[in-house]
């Protein structure tokens, strides 16, 4: 990533930080020598996209083997589509620039399924503790914005009032979402301000973990009061048809959002979000959030402005898209490298990363060059057994659903295995007449490409290489290596929405209903 200082003024200056100068001018700089006290805020991560449609859930087992707890929260990096920096990262770099003390409750990220009720309770039970054992004066939490409980349709809305009703109304809240993020009247109601990634594919998470740290500070010093309206749109978009935010239509609508950041007096952020396409809750769909100084009326006009901009192209977003059998019939004829996102098996949207149907069509074309990866615990582990040079078939795929196809039978040489130690555990690379299969132990989407690299795959060798995603692979795979073609696939994250039983969304919204 490039120096962070630089790439926080290059954001401030573009996305509109005039107006938070006008906040936290004062505040934009080490905290005055005569403030000895300082801000104490808590910082928390409840981080979850869940896709309705997928039978399985997310357990309080699962939960705590992936919680970081105190202050081990505050020390989290990562990366978000391939890009280092996260919203934290960005937030935290704002907190060393201020005498401030931070207080880490709880972190944990789910696995697009489901969330059980007693995740919820520890998960929200963890941060009020926090909460009660420290005195704070503000609060910081890092949401995506599209999760879903048992009985929890608005999972951050109800994490936000359970903070507020602690708290009370005068200690601020901030929090930053995903751009896939589903927009409710609780989520704004119950905190003070909200950034929300521009960006998809994401690389901009970092910049709005620092623009939600100023905004908190500036409210802390006083130089502002930020309010915050959102306004909900019927319509369901999503990977993989026409939302690159880089991309028209959609690109005019986060245009005018920055334009509307930049150049009105009293506007902090302004968010559109596209909310979880495959999600079936009563407040799903896309939406606005607008935060201002604490002008509410002006915030929902904004938003509302902005909401109807992005529902006006409706039907420029919609796109076909080619079956399994056009799609490598159409990467065949590509003089470049393909990347193929493999839509309906999108890991990032909670596909189970083992759908079969382009792996069967490579083989069926009998195409010479080509790269696929799959989720298969069973299969990875008897590769791995057998070893490097051993000569294995096996049947591959498809075994989380029978959404994801049928089983695929392989014969091949395993070629290399993962070290011991390594980070994705057992994986094994099969070679087979020039069509390379690796199969790993853990869904690993394709957004980063540290373990295949470690297996000896290099994507840009191969004719065409099967990505479970939709857009968020392609820093990974540029365009100016690698042609893209989105396919149809089936699978839990497929984009031809009358796959889905509809039973809690609101009617009538586009595109299940013509309006």
């Amino acid at each position: 990533m490039q120096n962070k200082n630089s790439s926080r003024r290059s954001f401030l200056k573009s996305a509109g930080a005039a107006s938070l100068a006008v906040g936290a001018s004062s505040c934009m700089g080490p905290s005055s020598s005569s403030d000895k006290t300082p801000k104490r805020i808590m910082v928390a991560k409840f981080f979850d996209e869940t896709n309705t449609f997928i039978p399985e859930k997310f357990t309080i087992d699962m939960a705590r083997e992936r919680a970081v707890y105190g202050q081990d929260v505050l020390n989290i990096k990562g990366m978000v589509h391939g890009v280092p920096g996260t919203s934290l990262d960005g937030f935290m770099d704002v907190m060393k620039m201020f005498n401030v003390e931070l207080i880490g409750s709880i972190s944990v990220t789910g696995d697009y399924r489901l969330i059980t009720e007693e995740v919820f309770d520890f998960v929200t039970g963890h941060m009020l503790e926090t909460l009660e054992n420290n005195e704070i004066d503000g609060i910081y939490l890092s949401l995506h914005g599209a999760g879903v409980g048992e009985s929890h349709h608005d999972l951050e809305g109800d994490t936000l009032e359970l903070l507020r009703n602690k708290v009370g109304p005068d200690i601020p809240i901030v929090y930053t979402l995903d751009l896939h993020s589903t927009l409710t009247e609780k989520m704004a109601r119950n905190a003070n301000a909200v950034s929300i990634y521009r960006t998809y594919p994401h690389v901009d998470a970092y910049e709005v973990g620092y623009e939600v740290g100023a905004i908190l500070m500036g409210t802390l010093s006083g130089n502002i009061n930020p309010v915050t309206a959102v306004s909900h749109i019927p319509l369901l978009i999503g990977p993989p048809i026409n939302v690159v935010t880089a991309d028209m239509p959609i690109k005019q609508v986060y245009d005018k959002a920055r334009e509307m950041q930049r150049t009105i007096p009293g506007v902090l952020t302004c968010c559109p979000a596209h909310g979880f396409m495959q999600q079936d809750v009563p407040g799903g769909g896309a939406g606005v959030m607008v935060t201002t100084d604490g002008d509410l009326d002006l915030a929902q006009k904004l938003a509302d402005e902005l909401a109807d901009m992005l529902f006006s192209y409706r039907e420029d977003y919609w796109i076909n898209l080619p079956g399994v059998a056009e799609t490598i019939e159409l990467a065949l004829q590509s003089e470049k490298p393909v990347a193929i996102a493999d839509s309906g098996d999108n890991i990032g949207g909670g596909g189970s990363g083992d759908g079969t149907y382009l792996l069967k069509e490579i083989l069926d074309q009998k195409v010479a060059s080509a790269f696929v990866q799959m989720y298969d615990p069973e299969s990875a582990a008897a590769a791995f057994d057998a070893g490097v040079g051993a000569t294995v078939s096996l049947e591959i795929g498809a075994r989380s659903s029978p959404i994801n196809g049928k089983p695929v039978a392989i014969t091949g040489e395993v070629t290399r295995v993962s070290k011991e130690g390594d980070p994705w555990h057992k994986c094994a690379r099969i070679d087979m007449n020039g069509v390379t299969v690796l199969l790993n132990t853990r869904r690993i989407g394709p957004n980063d490409q540290t373990n295949i690299r470690a297996m000896g795959i290099y994507p840009e060798e191969y004719q065409m290489a099967v990505c479970k995603g939709s857009f968020a692979f392609r820093p990974q795979y540029p365009a100016k290596v690698f042609n893209y073609i989105m396919s149809a696939t089936p699978g839990y994250v497929s984009a031809d929405l009358s796959t889905f039983e509809w039973k809690n969304i609101q009617r009538p919204i586009y595109p299940l209903d013509k309006i």
